[in-house]
């Protein structure tokens, strides 16, 4: 094989390493979306293990009212990160809070720390009630 098709070669193989890398950036989700897209996304993920719905309120907050099926990690907790380290990050998770302004620091966490699929409910708890979507106690 000659120095030119060795090099071409080479070169061929660094580009398709640096087109897979950047595929696996893109597969990456976190976004923030609004109340009626959360609405569908838990619609759609109903029967779905792999999907979970946070609330990163603190537990007075959850238990004031929450969405049906929500667990909840507290934000203002020392141990919160952990707590999120402590989660599959292959799963699907709609984060929620108050406001929607926690919830956008732990999204951008989860994604730092390389969970695939994360939303973030914009507008919170407060949108959701809002637009009279269900909560429960």
């Amino acid at each position: 094989m000659s120095f030119k098709s060795l090099f071409f070669y080479t070169l061929l193989g660094f580009f398709g390493l640096f087109a897979s890398l950047s595929q696996a950036e893109q597969a990456v989700i976190a976004k923030h979306i609004s109340t009626h897209q959360s609405f569908e996304l838990i619609e759609k993920n109903a029967d779905n293990p792999e999907f979970e719905i946070i609330d990163v309120r603190t537990v007075e907050e959850f238990n004031s009212g929450h969405i049906a099926g929500a667990s909840y990690i507290d934000f203002y907790k020392k141990d919160f990160q952990q707590n999120l380290a402590k989660l599959d990050k292959d799963k699907t998770y709609l984060l929620y809070c108050r406001t929607g302004r926690r919830s956008g620091i732990a999204l951008d966490m989860m994604k730092s720390m390389g969970f695939t699929h994360s939303y973030n409910m914009l507008g919170g708890i407060t949108q959701w009630t809002a637009t009279k979507l269900p909560v429960e106690k």
